[in-house]
């Protein structure tokens, strides 16, 4: 069975498309998947030239007369290998993670040559088509040290079948900052057709993108989980991992009390048990991500309380409250052992101003909003029942 895989652009008849595919360099039983897709990205079998994974992309631009860098990744996981690609479009400053790919076999590695080629998929060899190449890079496995490209090799390839009236249109050369390809129309050849090393000086000796950055982090409890989302800056490098750390004192000393770190380019949560942290106690928590060239962003911080219960005496049919979450952002929920009566929910600012009084019937769960107006600080909630029990609980404003 051949093995390998390419990426290139193709004329489709619903427009300019970017290709990803993956077809099998070992033999397995088991079929290659996609974990992951871009919203606009189209995964189909390979056909034609063995068994694989393809993957289109219509939808995101590939405009002419502009640059896209484009980032292949291949990385273990468990007994697969996952293949991510990714482009750059350098005019509107936007990344885009369009594909995933899982292959069922461990420790593949990118081993072969990197190539380029021009194709005539719709047998439309009259009209021209021109590639340009600049600035590329590989990262050795050895030490994931960079080697830039500096030279490569011109060839000639086989035409297909709607081309063959044009066999003799082709070209391929240097600019002053870029290798350029062509074929069709009326390109005469000024390269020779096989084997001619071009070369061409690559200014940086790794790639010069912006480092990965979070914009946002959310954190909200529930029970015994802790649930995190976030968002990164598109025009920066994508996400390739993520690491969560949680400390027990704001100064983030000593070890951290839970630690994860997860190889999930296009992962934007994660639900964490803290089912063994103390309930009421304050945790403090760092996420950071390493961008697709291994660069480690700025570490963004937050504070939580898991849920809490209030312990009051037997006699107190209060005693088993609890709620989340805390810190809270806009509402807090409350929890009761058993269906109360009445009970009247009132909310007070740490100089004791009442910000709001509310009566409930025959509840047991509330989900009490609070007034979007408020400050970040300290409030505090009672709740009283119809025979005056009182708890008082102690809140944190984000």
């Amino acid at each position: 069975m051949e093995g390998g895989g390419y990426c290139g652009i193709q004329e489709h008849p619903n427009g300019r498309n970017f290709i990803f595919s993956i077809w099998d360099p070992i033999s397995s039983s088991e079929a290659i998947t996609a974990p992951y897709t871009h919203p606009t990205t189209i995964i189909e079998s390979f056909g034609g030239e063995g068994t694989g994974l393809k993957s289109w992309n219509f939808d995101i631009g590939w405009d002419t007369e502009q640059w896209y860098s484009f980032v292949t990744r291949a990385w273990p996981s468990g007994s697969s290998t996952m293949f991510g690609f990714w482009v750059f479009n350098h005019t509107d400053q936007e990344w885009y993670h369009l594909v995933t790919m899982d292959y069922p076999v461990s420790n593949i590695r990118f081993n072969s040559s990197t190539g380029s080629f021009i194709e005539d998929w719709l047998g439309n060899g009259w009209n021209t088509r021109e590639v340009h190449h600049q600035e590329g890079w590989k990262s050795r496995t050895s030490n994931y040290s960079w080697q830039a490209f500096t030279s490569c090799t011109f060839e000639r390839v086989r035409p297909d079948a709607g081309a063959n009236n044009y066999i003799d249109n082709y070209n391929g050369g240097t600019h002053t900052d870029s290798y350029f390809m062509q074929s069709g129309g009326n390109i005469t050849p000024t390269t020779s057709t096989t084997g001619t090393t071009l070369t061409l000086a690559n200014s940086n000796s790794t790639p010069e993108y912006h480092t990965g950055q979070i914009t946002s982090l959310n954190t909200t409890t529930s029970l015994d989980s802790l649930h995190l989302t976030w968002t990164l800056d598109s025009s920066k490098a994508p996400q390739f991992s993520y690491d969560i750390n949680i400390y027990d004192n704001p100064d983030f000393l000593g070890n951290p009390v839970i630690e994860i770190n997860e190889n999930i380019p296009h992962q934007r949560n994660h639900n964490i048990d803290v089912s063994t942290l103390t309930k009421g106690k304050q945790y403090y928590l760092k996420l950071s991500i390493h961008d697709i060239f291994d660069n480690q962003s700025a570490v963004v911080t937050d504070r939580f309380l898991i849920e809490s219960i209030v312990h009051t005496d037997n006699t107190n049919p209060l005693r088993s409250l609890s709620y989340y979450p805390n810190p809270f952002r806009d509402n807090i929920n409350l929890k009761f052992s058993h269906r109360i009566k009445f009970v009247k929910i009132s909310v007070a600012d740490s100089k004791g101003r009442v910000m709001l009084t509310n009566d409930y019937y025959n509840c047991s769960e509330i989900e009490q909003q609070l007034p979007a107006n408020l400050d970040a600080g300290l409030y505090f909630l009672t709740v009283t029942d119809h025979e005056q029990n009182t708890v008082t609980i102690t809140l944190h404003k984000k």
